[in-house]
């Protein structure tokens, strides 16, 4: 049977367009009160859409950002860029189109009106940039563009963006569909990995549909994407995000922007899929990234993308052994052989997200935990330093997500680091913690004994 998809959308949903560099960015982070959209004096630099929730006077709504529309765009990245642009307009239940009030009507916003028009959607006209009496008196050239009262705005100071949100508000649905989600149900994975490794190609597979943009060009996502998506029953939050750079790299200020989005990404995640161009193999720059999953103690599947590439050559075996030596700190995470373009081995994918959330989360029975610690005690003791053996007590499970297993002992300084690194493999070979890294802590035993 064929897995069942959706996009979940509970909330009234506000698309904000308009031609590129009018200021879509800056009121929706006015709108929404926190720098989540990337805002920036050149245009383009919002591509994709991007989805925030926002509330005014006791009323949540969800706010699109999307890049700049230009109907007559003959270049493919600008057509893209336009076609998401409408694709939030159709799912929209109000569209704000954005035009700059200093710069006056243009053509390109006569056809922007113009395609809007066709949609049948409710649109408010919003004129920006109008930081005063003066300029508010004039914007009655915006009537030309057929679209109702133009409402005067200054996204950059504010200056009456409440009495449009009352307008907007107003103007929303009441109530929509309710859906009954159960809490906790809900996984949120990020995407991540350097550039052009084929993450929203990975991501749009993921959606079957053209989510997010995707080209031949490193650097087409810039902002982390947030999509709710429903396969077979189980709610996910996917997160596509900008690719990796090196810090060296990092010259334009949107670029670092991007790059701390990766790092927000990544916190906010349960799991992250590392995506890696089997291709090219894995990159000083992919272990970086690995590294950071790992210290930041979240769930990990490796994708290792365009296999199809690989197959063919016939180092398939080569290339896996050093994708898993390469990346032997992160071991536990399962490595999996996929193409997005074809949609080879996506099949285990979710079952594999899955799993290893599950993993992540789980707790072990004390009591089973200290069955192990001695089977381990009396097969391979801990070796003697300076005539003086570490000895263990019993351990438990502090936490889970990632689970954090605390040993009881004489004197944690007696500790070697390789028999740390023993204990959590005998933990690893006993219980299924694939996917999920581990938290060894060794805690003297009088300590357990100071709240008694």
């Amino acid at each position: 049977m064929e897995e069942r998809r959706k996009v979940v959308s509970p909330l009234p949903l506000v698309a904000v367009v308009g031609r590129p560099n009018v200021g879509k960015s800056t009121l929706v982070n006015r709108i929404v009160a926190r720098g989540e959209a990337i805002v920036e004096r050149v245009p383009g630099v919002t591509r994709d859409r991007n989805y925030f929730t926002a509330s005014w006077r006791g009323r949540d709504f969800r706010i699109v950002d999307t890049g700049g529309l230009d109907p007559a765009a003959e270049e493919d990245l600008t057509r893209a860029i336009g076609h998401q642009a409408m694709a939030a307009v159709r799912e929209a239940h109000l569209v704000l189109m954005l035009v700059d009030a200093v710069e006056g009507v243009t053509p390109m916003d006569q056809e922007v009106a113009q395609e809007l028009r066709k949609t049948g959607k409710p649109v408010m006209l919003v004129a920006n940039k109008v930081d005063n009496a003066r300029r508010e008196k004039e914007v009655v050239e915006w009537y030309s563009l057929g679209l109702g009262d133009p409402w005067p705005v200054s996204a950059m100071h504010g200056r009456n963006v409440g009495d449009l949100l009352d307008a907007v508000v107003e103007a929303l649905p009441e109530t929509l569909p309710e859906e009954v989600v159960e809490e906790g149900s809900e996984t949120v994975v990020a995407i991540v990995g350097r550039p052009n490794v084929g993450k929203s190609t990975l991501f749009n597979a993921l959606l079957a549909e053209e989510r997010s943009i995707t080209s031949d060009l490193p650097g087409t996502t810039r902002d982390a994407v947030d999509t709710l998506l429903e396969i077979g029953g189980k709610r996910y939050r996917f997160i596509d995000t900008a690719g990796w750079r090196r810090r060296a790299r990092v010259k334009e200020s949107v670029e670092f922007y991007s790059l701390v989005r990766v790092w927000r990404a990544i916190d906010r995640s349960q799991v992250v899929l590392l995506v890696v161009d089997a291709s090219e193999g894995v990159t000083d720059q992919d272990q970086k990234i690995a590294a950071r999953i790992k210290e930041d103690g979240r769930a990990c599947v490796v994708v290792l993308n365009k296999w199809d590439l690989v197959k063919g050559s016939g180092k398939a075996m080569e290339v896996m052994e050093d994708a898993r030596e390469k990346l032997r700190f992160i071991d536990y995470a399962p490595f999996l052989k996929v193409s997005a373009l074809t949609g080879a081995g996506l099949g285990k994918l979710m079952p594999t997200v899955d799993r290893v959330r599950a993993n992540w989360e789980s707790r072990v029975q004390t009591s089973r935990l200290n069955d192990l610690l001695h089977r381990v005690l009396s097969q391979s003791p801990p070796p003697s330093r300076k005539g003086k053996r570490l000895q263990f007590y019993y351990v438990t499970q502090a936490r889970s997500a990632p689970p954090q297993f605390v040993f009881f002992v004489n004197r944690p300084d007696l500790a070697d680091p390789a028999y740390e690194r023993f204990l959590e493999r005998k933990l690893r070979e006993t219980f299924d913690l694939e996917g999920t890294p581990l938290r060894i802590v060794l805690r003297p035993r009088h300590r357990a004994r100071e709240g008694t």
